[in-house]
């Protein structure tokens, strides 16, 4: 079985239409007939029957078609993998908190579309948990998360690390300690696992009542409005700490990492790897 023939026969599957397929294949009438007949003889089953002016497929036929609709469409899609790697085109979908999209990602995207205009950028804003999931599910081709992933069949990049700092209010604070503070104000979070557990186990805090908050911005913003105490990156409160709307009430000497994450089978294409070039070469000069 040739490939041409197969197309063929594909094609006047999809039609049951000579003339149409005709059309479409740019052939004459009777190349296709010889081209369906050397097919027959070649798997030894008729594939075609005529009835008056209308075509039908055999039981054969029908079975052929089955596996030329898979061959074809396995087909495009190399020829649509071929492409990614030749230059970068298409979507990329970048998943990140807020914090990262607001700060760095909107400037990451503008430096990497002026470099490959031909790519459609979608940037979501997603906490670093559920980024993972999106990620992991191929919902998103690249993710930037607070902390490690650790996931099966997922490559990760440290691009930074942040010192934590527990913070509150500088009118919720009047010289009370960590520990006073817990127990009368909510600790606002999104997670009590992994680092940040770590951090309250140091301190030998526990808290009496929490808040979830499904990012790291509105985080802060519930700090600032006096809603509670929270533990977050110190990138984040500069400003405030700066401007003294924030009070710093400890510093841990353990850091939170930033993790580039993506499908360990995308860093050949090289939309995500070029995305992934300018996030390592830009990424150092946020903090400069």
């Amino acid at each position: 079985m040739e490939l041409r023939q197969l197309k063929t026969f594909h094609v006047v599957a999809e039609c049951l239409n000579l003339t149409k397929a005709a059309e479409i294949l740019r052939y004459s009438q009777p190349t296709i007939t010889l081209q369906i007949q050397a097919l027959e003889r070649d798997i030894g089953h008729t594939l075609l029957n005529r009835v008056g002016k209308r075509t039908f497929l055999t039981p054969t036929g029908k079975l052929l078609k089955k596996h030329t609709d898979k061959l074809f469409q396995n087909l495009e899609e190399l020829e649509q993998d071929l492409r990614r790697l030749e230059k970068p085109n298409g979507k990329l979908i970048v998943a990140a908190p807020e914090f990262y999209c607001s700060y760095y990602l909107s400037q990451l995207l503008s430096i990497y579309l002026n470099l490959h205009p031909q790519v459609q950028m979608k940037l979501l804003c997603y906490n670093s948990k559920e980024t993972i999931k999106l990620v992991e599910a191929n919902q998103a081709d690249i993710g930037i998360v607070a902390g490690k992933c650790n996931r099966p069949g997922i490559e990760e990049i440290l691009i930074d690390q942040e010192d934590l700092v527990l913070v509150a209010h500088p009118q919720m604070v009047k010289s009370r300690s960590a520990s006073e503070l817990f127990q009368v104000h909510p600790f606002i979070t999104y997670d009590l696992e992994g680092v940040i557990k770590e951090c309250l186990d140091e301190i030998q805090c526990k808290p009496t009542s929490t808040i979830e908050c499904g990012s790291e911005e509105a985080i802060k913003r519930a700090v600032l409005s006096q809603t509670g105490i929270a533990l977050i990156s110190d990138v984040m409160i500069e400003e405030e700490v700066k401007q003294g709307s924030l009070q710093i009430l400890h510093r841990f000497p353990r850091r939170l990492l930033t993790h580039l994450i993506y499908p360990k089978d995308q860093r050949e294409f090289s939309t995500v790897s070029s995305f992934i070039d300018v996030v390592l070469d830009v990424w150092p000069t946020f903090r400069v």
